[in-house]
Order: C-alpha cells, then sequence, then structure tokens
C-alpha cells in the first residue's frame, strides 16, 4: 500500500502538448512559438536593456552582470532580478506550457541571459549546453537526459531562445535538427551557419521564441543586418534534482523577486504555481 510520502511523490505525466508538438519535438528537438510576447512588453523590455548596456557596469542593479564572451556579443545575467518584466517572461503561459510538459509537470528555472550581438568576423562551431557537470562519453547525464516512452517525452533540459528583435532568414539561431538524439561527435568541421538540410537557422519576429532541447547542437550564425541581434536565453530544468550550487534562488536577493518567480527557481516535488495556472486554462 502506498503511504502519503510516497503518494506525493508521483510524477505528473500528463502531458501539455499536443499530439503534433510531440511528434515535432521527438523528430526534431525543437518548437516554435509564434508572437508570445506583446509589443508594448518588448518596447519596454529593449528600453531597460538598452539603459542597462550604456550605464557603468557598477550602476547596474545587483545582482546583474554584463560581460563579453566574444567580440561582437555582449550578456547581461541574472536579468529578471533587476526587472518584473523579465520575470513576467520567464513565467509565460505558453513557455510554461511547453516547458512544463516536457518536464512532466515541474520546470525549474536556472538561467537566465540577454545577448546583443553585433556584425563580426568571427565563425562558431556547434556546441550542446550542459549543468557544468562533464559526464565520461557514453554515459546519460540524468540532468541533462532525453527519452520518449508510451507517447510521452520527458527532457530534463531545455533552452528557450526569445526573439527581442527581427531575425531575417539565414542568420540568428542555427540548429543541427535531429542532432539531440545523436551519440555519435559531430564533424570538427561543422560550423554554426545556415547549411540546410544538415543546419538551418529560422526566421523570426521580435516576440517569437524557439524552445529546444539543449542536446540540439546549436549556437548563434553570423549576424549580417545593420542593427543589432538582441534576444534573451533561458534555461529549465526537471525541478526534482539536483541542487548544484550555481542554480537559481539567488538567496542574497531573494526580495527582488514575486513568490512564484522564486518558487520557480527552487528545487521542490509540489505542482508549482506557474503551472497550476497553465492547468487552468488548458480547454484539452
Amino acid at each position: 500500500m502506498m503511504n502519503d510520502e510516497t503518494k506525493s511523490m508521483t510524477i505528473m505525466k500528463d502531458s501539455f502538448l499536443t499530439n503534433e508538438e510531440k511528434w515535432h519535438f521527438e523528430l526534431q528537438g525543437y518548437l516554435v512559438l509564434d508572437n508570445i510576447i506583446p509589443e508594448s512588453d518588448l518596447k519596454e523590455m529593449r528600453s531597460i536593456l538598452n539603459n542597462w548596456l550604456t550605464v557603468e557596469e557598477h550602476n547596474l542593479p545587483p545582482p546583474l552582470k554584463r560581460g563579453n564572451q566574444d567580440s561582437n556579443k555582449t550578456h547581461i545575467r541574472h536579468i529578471h532580478y533587476g526587472h518584473k518584466i523579465f520575470q513576467k517572461l520567464n513565467m509565460n503561459p505558453e513557455i510554461i506550457r511547453i516547458v512544463a510538459g516536457l518536464t512532466w509537470g515541474n520546470p525549474r528555472l536556472f538561467h537566465c541571459v540577454f545577448t546583443q550581438m553585433v556584425t563580426g568576423p568571427e565563425k562558431y562551431g556547434f556546441h550542446r549546453d550542459d549543468d557544468g557537470i562533464k559526464f565520461t562519453p557514453g554515459f546519460r547525464n540524468p540532468n541533462n537526459d532525453f527519452q520518449v516512452a508510451d507517447g510521452e517525452i520527458f527532457c530534463s533540459h531545455l533552452a528557450t531562445w526569445v526573439a527581442l528583435s527581427d531575425i531575417p532568414p539565414g542568420t540568428g539561431l542555427c540548429l543541427v535538427p535531429g542532432s539531440h538524439k545523436s551519440t555519435i561527435a559531430e564533424p570538427k568541421t561543422l560550423v554554426a551557419e545556415h547549411n540546410p538540410p544538415v543546419s538551418i537557422t529560422i526566421p523570426m519576429k521580435a516576440g517569437d521564441a524557439i524552445i529546444f532541447s539543449t542536446r540540439l547542437l546549436h549556437n548563434a550564425s553570423p549576424w549580417t543586418e545593420d542593427y543589432p541581434r538582441l534576444n534573451i536565453l533561458q534555461r529549465y530544468v526537471f525541478g526534482w534534482f539536483f541542487d548544484l550550487p550555481h542554480l537559481y534562488p539567488i538567496e542574497e536577493y531573494r526580495n527582488k523577486l514575486s513568490n512564484e518567480m522564486y518558487e520557480l527557481e527552487k528545487m521542490m516535488r509540489e505542482e508549482k504555481l506557474v503551472v497550476q495556472k497553465v492547468h487552468k486554462t488548458l480547454n484539452r
């Protein structure tokens, strides 16, 4: 007989995804969400971020950190601790619906960063994201896993790439569809640029988003436009494990988060408020 403690550990497997979404994600490793951010929010985000890009770094609201990964890329980390408009984005119902559906009802946010990219000479190779723990080749990292069985998907590590500026064909985020299932190392000569059918870029309008398994080979394709590419990258994991030291929440700045945002960042077994809200809005 199951006791109360055992019952509380039962995983929620009822899917939030349509069969078409599950088919596409299982086959290619990503989904595209169109027009999920209203124009008024986009305008406010761009205004706030432009200020954070131009002020002296010591004037950024803590714990925000600004830096340059490459000569033509500027990052600002932990942006949702600086303004609630980005907390709203992290809890966007369409994003949560997909992420919850792929993490069996228990998503946890552990990374949120803004990137501005301008034209540059660099060419990038592909990579996969992980949780900071390097597993011996051939072993599966349970915190970056992808499994499909009985009509359901379990993906324990997801990324969301949100466009704040228009992304024309042939540039922006570059993906290798289906590579989330590959167990063979990619060729060293493979570079992140538009080269169908091996690698693709997806045209986007400001306010669109791509959700993908972090096992999918990806990177930024060279940017060629005369305006900056602006995007926000969120990463979500299955919320039951593991409580690694670099994961959110940043307890020192807990007072900057709403209760719902703080809960979304925590490792916990109970169904989170943001997921409960998605349950209530679904009609299927």
